[in-house]
């Protein structure tokens, strides 16, 4: 377990300036050679126009890092005063939506499995399928026109829930659900899935044979053996959640780092590659440590992976 903690800890850093250096070429090439692609024309050579070095950019770059500049956003504001306000928000949503995946996908995992004989029930499939085939993107886009056919039918001059802004009540409903609903799903297939193999099993049997009743074996015994892989798909979730974060906060206008990273990518007219590398390597760090955390709690639970 030590060396795998330490292999881990020891590859952060290099993944991360891996995705810094990507995300500051990206907007080195978006800024400078796109520009300079469409201004050259017949005349190219009379306007003599040459894009900085960018070794020389990047290493200035790094000199400001390391002296506490992150860049700055197009309105003027420092980045890492940006990403302190906005941290807290898409923190919130994540662990919002994570915590209803998990408790609601878990639930219904355990309800779907049945062991009479082992199966998983019909509307855990049908469920799921619906669930995975459906993005969060295309999730909130379908609960914001409903909210918006809701007003225009006539019924309210104001939506049911509110779907754009942010806040710590109503406006968390649509946008959690939106993020929540693929995960929960997926938890909850791989759960059903996992408790009926465990069903099968011989150690199930010799129970039952003993006077065990099902609800014992399932609460004490055939749980225990997949909180591991479980773990796994709730670490997968959580990359999912990060990953939607900028789909989701752009469509519902959430100040959080999604849009902050969907502005400097796509809005701005100007991009900064100082910008692009700062935001693209903190979202970089929530996967990792997400992933991490996931993978140290799945080896401490699971022995059989600790070989």
């Amino acid at each position: 377990m030590g060396n795998f903690i330490l292999r881990r800890l020891l590859a952060i850093p290099l993944i991360l300036f891996a995705v810094n250096l990507i995300g500051f070429a990206y907007g080195y090439l978006m800024l400078y050679r796109v520009d300079i692609a469409v201004l050259r024309g017949p005349y190219a050579a009379r306007i003599g126009l040459e894009s900085p070095s960018f070794f020389q950019l990047y290493k200035e770059y790094l000199q400001g890092v390391f002296n506490g500049d992150w860049g700055t956003l197009p309105n003027g504001q420092p980045v890492d005063v940006a990403l302190a306000q906005a941290v807290w928000v898409s923190l919130g949503l994540i662990l919002i939506s994570l915590l209803l995946s998990v408790s609601v996908g878990v639930f219904l995992g355990w309800r779907a499995a049945k062991s009479e004989p082992p199966r998983v029930s019909g509307w855990m499939t049908v469920m799921a399928t619906i669930g995975l085939a459906a993005p969060s993107f295309y999730i909130g886009t379908l609960l914001i026109s409903l909210s918006v056919m809701y007003v225009i039918s006539g019924w309210s001059n104001q939506p049911l829930l509110p779907f754009q802004g942010f806040g710590w009540d109503a406006h968390l409903i649509l946008p959690v659900l939106a993020l929540a609903l693929r995960p929960m799903m997926q938890i909850g297939q791989v759960t059903s899935g996992l408790l009926t193999d465990e069903f099968g099993r011989q150690y199930v049997v010799t129970a039952r044979s003993f006077g065990y009743s099902m609800k014992r074996i399932r609460e004490n015994y055939a749980f225990r053996p997949i909180i591991a892989p479980i773990a796994l798909v709730i670490s997968g979730s959580l990359r999912i959640l990060v990953a939607e974060l900028i789909i989701i906060e752009r469509l519902f206008n959430i100040p959080g780092v999604g849009r902050l990273i969907s502005s400097a990518l796509i809005i701005s007219s100007e991009p900064n590659p100082s910008v692009i590398a700062t935001l693209l390597t903190f979202l970089a760090l929530f996967f990792l440590m997400a992933d991490f955390i996931a993978s140290v709690v799945a080896r401490a639970v699971d022995p059989r992976l600790r070989s």
